[in-house]
């Protein structure tokens, strides 16, 4: 690629430079633009000159057609005189020489028609033998009129056309004559009749009754010149008319007689530059032939323009490709000098980003990835390798050495920590005096160490334990930081993996699994104090349940109407009658079927789905008591669990009157269950929000009564219905005194205060029997019924399968 010096101007700069490959004209890409150009234009030119050249031919045929149609246009305004003054002779037995002039004036043929030379009426039969004009009205001729030339031919073939006109009574046209002056005449004759009665009729009376012919004299060259319009649109055209014969000769070749030419004649021309037209007018052949001036339509000023200006265009276009390519040059070998610097940036930042900018050592991604292709490696060796032992290391008392001394001396402890670790052995060739050396080390973040190790030895779990203490004790030894000398101390948690492991999760054998074991083993050596270790030896860890899928699949559970409600109904406590039931919630996973409350409800909480679980929860039970009401023909109330995130996060109260509205379900037959936590925390907020739901008519109760903050004040200053008994009180009822004198006192304070009292967890006919004796409000309880779905609950309701029927048959049992 050529340059540019400093003293090169700046339109020489713009020019390209022949001889570099890049920007010159042997670059594919500019010769291409070149001769791309070099096409367009030149099909360009070509298109144009051929679409003005049918342009011209359609205007030059044009312009031939309109002088016909004008010239045989104005032949017949004369053929129309010769007929008026034909008339004239028709309408009267005699006409005078001053009716004959009169009406010559009246036509004001002199001003009108100044191509008339003279109009004159003939008595004789034939030019050849007439003396002269009977009448005549000059317009250019002398008064006598009577110097017309006319050879013995001419007058032959005259005599034949007026005795055509005479038989046929027709308005013909004569062949040309040539006058004295040079001029040339054209001559038009019309029969005439006496008798004064019009057209005699039959040829036999035609030729009886003749009186002569009217012939009107026109001059040819004037005729040619009248019947010229828009002469703007004719400009450079010449003209010719000739005399081709009569109609009766047909179109055969006859001797062409010239009538009228324009000064200079026709110039001979190409056939594309002469149209000859031929046609008949008053029983005559004539031919108009037009010229017009030789042209060229490729050398027309648009087809040049357009070729000049693509030529310009193309040397433009070639210009600024071959700029371009001298800039892509540059910026290649720019990109290339640069693409270098960033490989040696990006080799560099590689070796940054996986190590620990404190330490030196791996970070937490790098550690990881080495650890997974170890741990591939792993699998694959025999059991006599022994095992992959991961210790993670965190340093105790950290914190206070950060919050006393400063983060600085943070660092410095962190420093000195790994340089102990790399002093280990095995990483830097020296050894270490420890059962195995150390094949990895990272810094995980904060004070926190992983070291791997494998080795046959580990194969002895008394091995591992041994180097767990040795690293304990090697890493508490002094450390001087600045004036303070310190001991810091570490704990450790280990893990194992056997060689030949398969990655499984289930074990705990892959990368993170193997990390998440350490990091278990750690914390538990954190809570047995400082200095600990730990080992976690993977035959005990549970399968982990993938909750974030299982959070996913909760999100979609409603939409898919994967949630159901069960049924617990309660009774009760005189009659063992249904009363009312608990909605209790189940989610049935299509995977995992029939997923435990336990497992999803927690989920719901932590993710907030908790909100709209608890609206569509709070929605169907509505649907389902009114449901049983209408059809069971008996009222049927329903208890749903509220939690304490639904109540304060969600407008509970227009959530319920929404539900209550739109299933027409009276409000007392609805109870929402909360816990003690709402009402013991922010009192003020609990009461307003139980008082909105006091002012609907909707019941509430306390659950699981007793297991938390129980507390008579919130009974006293809330507006609490009902308290719900938990299971736990009911287990050891009636065998325990203790336990039966509880549950008797609960029955008896919820009497005295008048609120309600349901035990749930009722199980056994003696539990049943104690609470029916205390006055127990109402029981619930697998004794007398199992959660249910909605339409069994029905089914059985209906068929009054509940209450004491269960009782008697637990009794005969």
């Amino acid at each position: 690629m050529s340059s540019i010096s400093p003293s090169s101007s700046a339109g020489s700069s713009d020019l390209p430079d022949l001889s570099a490959g890049e920007g010159s004209f042997h670059h594919p890409v500019a010769a291409g633009v070149l001769v791309l150009g070099l096409l367009l234009s030149l099909v360009a030119w070509w298109v144009l000159a051929r679409h003005q050249a049918q342009e011209a031919d359609r205007r030059f045929e044009m312009q031939v057609q309109v002088r016909q149609q004008h010239l045989v246009r104005h032949v017949d305004h004369l053929q129309r005189l010769a007929r008026s003054f034909q008339g004239l002779f028709l309408a009267s037995r005699q006409v005078s020489a001053q009716e004959f002039a009169a009406h010559f004036d009246v036509l004001q043929v002199a001003r009108g028609l100044p191509e008339v030379l003279s109009v004159r009426y003939e008595n004789c039969p034939a030019a050849a033998v007439c003396p002269g004009p009977v009448f005549l009205s000059a317009n250019g001729l002398g008064a006598a009129g009577r110097d017309l030339p006319a050879s013995p031919g001419d007058a032959a073939q005259a005599a034949a056309v007026d005795e055509d006109s005479r038989d046929r009574n027709l308005t013909v046209m004569h062949a040309p004559l040539h006058l004295a002056d040079g001029r040339v005449a054209l001559q038009i004759s019309a029969p005439v009749y006496v008798g004064g009665e019009g057209d005699p009729g039959s040829v036999e009376s035609r030729r009886e009754n003749q009186a002569g012919h009217l012939r009107v004299l026109v001059d040819a060259a004037r005729l040619m010149q009248v019947s010229r319009v828009g002469e703007a649109e004719f400009d450079g055209l010449r003209l010719q008319l000739s005399d081709v014969g009569g109609v009766a000769d047909g179109r055969a070749v006859q001797p062409v007689r010239w009538v009228h030419a324009d000064p200079g004649g026709l110039v001979p021309v190409s056939s594309r530059d002469r149209r000859d037209l031929t046609f008949e007018v008053g029983e005559r052949l004539w031919r108009l032939s037009l010229v017009r001036p030789p042209s060229e339509p490729l050398l027309g000023a648009m087809p040049l323009l357009a070729l000049m200006s693509g030529l310009a265009l193309t040397a433009a276009a070639v210009a600024l490709v071959m700029r371009l390519l001298r800039r892509a040059s540059r910026s290649e070998a720019e990109c290339r000098r640069l693409d270098s610097i960033v490989a040696d940036d990006d080799a560099r930042l590689r070796s940054i980003a996986r190590q620990d900018g404190l330490t030196g050592l791996l970070n937490r991604e790098a550690f990881q990835e080495l650890l997974a292709e170890r741990l591939h490696l792993w699998a694959l060796q025999p059991a006599s390798a022994g095992r992959l032992v991961l210790v993670q290391l965190d340093l105790d008392r950290f914190q206070k050495i950060n919050e006393m001394l400063g983060h600085g001396a943070g660092d410095q402890v962190l420093l000195a920590i790994g340089e102990r670790l790399c002093g280990l052995g095995g990483l830097n060739g020296a050894p270490s005096g420890l059962p195995a050396e150390p094949t990895l080390l990272a810094r995980l973040g904060g004070d926190e160490f992983m070291l791997l190790f494998q080795s046959p030895v580990l194969s002895d779990a008394a091995v591992i334990e041994t180097l767990a203490r040795q690293l304990i004790d090697r890493l508490g030894q002094p450390l001087q930081v600045g004036s303070h000398t310190l001991r810091p101390g570490c704990s450790l948690g280990l893990a194992w993996v056997d060689a030949g492991a398969v990655a499984d999760l289930s074990i705990g054998a892959d990368d993170i699994g193997l990390m998440v074991r350490t990091d278990r083993a750690l914390h538990q050596a954190k809570r047995a104090g400082r200095a600990q270790f730990r080992i976690d030896a993977g035959q005990d860890v549970p399968v982990p349940v993938d909750q974030l899928r299982l959070e996913v699949d909760l999100h979609h559970a409603i939409e898919r109407r994967e949630l159901e409600l069960f049924f617990q109904p309660q009774f009760d406590g005189r009659t063992l009658q249904v009363v009312g039931a608990e909605a209790l919630l189940r989610w049935r996973h299509p995977q995992l079927g029939m997923v435990p409350p336990d497992r999803f409800i927690p989920l719901a909480e932590e993710s907030g789905l908790i909100v709209p679980i608890g609206r569509w929860v709070i929605d169907e039970a509505c649907r389902q008591a009114a449901e049983w009401s209408a059809l069971a023909c008996r009222p049927i109330g329903v208890a749903v669990n509220v939690s304490v995130r639904q109540m304060l996060g969600d407008d509970i109260a227009s959530v319920v009157a929404q539900a209550l509205r739109r299933h027409a379900l009276p409000a007392q037959r609805l109870e929402l269950e909360i816990t003690e936590s709402l009402a013991v925390g922010d009192v003020a907020q609990a009461r307003l929000l139980l008082a909105r739901l006091a002012d609907l008519g909707v019941g509430v109760a306390i659950d699981d009564f007793g297991v938390g903050y129980s507390s008579l004040a919130y009974l006293r200053d809330l507006p609490v219905q009902r308290v719900k008994i938990d299971r736990s009180f009911l287990r050891q009822v009636p065998q325990d005194a203790g336990s039966s004198r509880l549950v008797g006192a609960m029955v008896s304070m919820a009497r005295a205060l008048e609120i309600g009292l349901v035990a749930e967890g009722v199980e056994t006919v003696e539990q049943l029997d104690f609470l029916c004796e205390q006055g127990c409000d109402a029981i619930q309880g697998y004794l007398l019924g199992r959660p249910i779905a909605g339409d069994d609950f029905l089914h059985r309701l209906m068929a009054d399968d509940f209450g004491h029927r269960g009782r008697n048959a637990a009794a005969k049992s």
